[in-house]
């Protein structure tokens, strides 16, 4: 299965997208803005990864992770609803919060994503604010 995340709006707010499954939106999601793929503090390159399930320690549950992301290593899709929830990881949510740079039911998207996603792992393209041929950083 190939999903897509496409981001729409990046920031020093945050790096806010939509996850595509067979071209339809089902999750949003959040991350770091673009810190030029620094460790901790940046959002991953757009690109296209190959994404396994795997036990975090940290969340003491199963989890996705990204597989060869430049110059990084445990990129993990997981629960949370802002900025300060994440290191360089991508959040999932059901919807974007309207009140606040945040996402929302984070829990119940990651645990339906979880259901959702078949086997053990899938391809992910992950790609940018687009206008015209350029990337657009807001």
């Amino acid at each position: 299965m190939h999903i897509i995340l496409q981001r729409l709006t990046m920031s020093e707010q945050g790096t806010f997208g939509v996850l595509l499954i067979s071209g339809r939106p089902y999750y949003v999601t959040l991350e770091l803005p673009w810190k030029n793929n620094q460790r901790e503090i940046s959002c991953v390159p757009s690109g296209t990864y190959h994404v396994t399930k795997m036990y975090s320690e940290k969340f003491n549950k199963i989890v996705f992770v990204l597989h060869d992301v430049p110059g990084r290593d445990l990129i993990e899709i997981h629960i949370g609803n802002e900025i300060k929830n994440t290191l360089g990881c991508v959040l999932i949510g059901s919807e974007f919060s309207k009140t606040e740079y945040a996402i929302v039911d984070s829990k119940v998207a990651f645990n339906d994503f979880m259901v959702r996603m078949p086997g053990e792992g899938f391809i992910i393209t992950i790609k940018d604010v687009v206008v015209g041929a350029e990337t657009v950083w807001m």
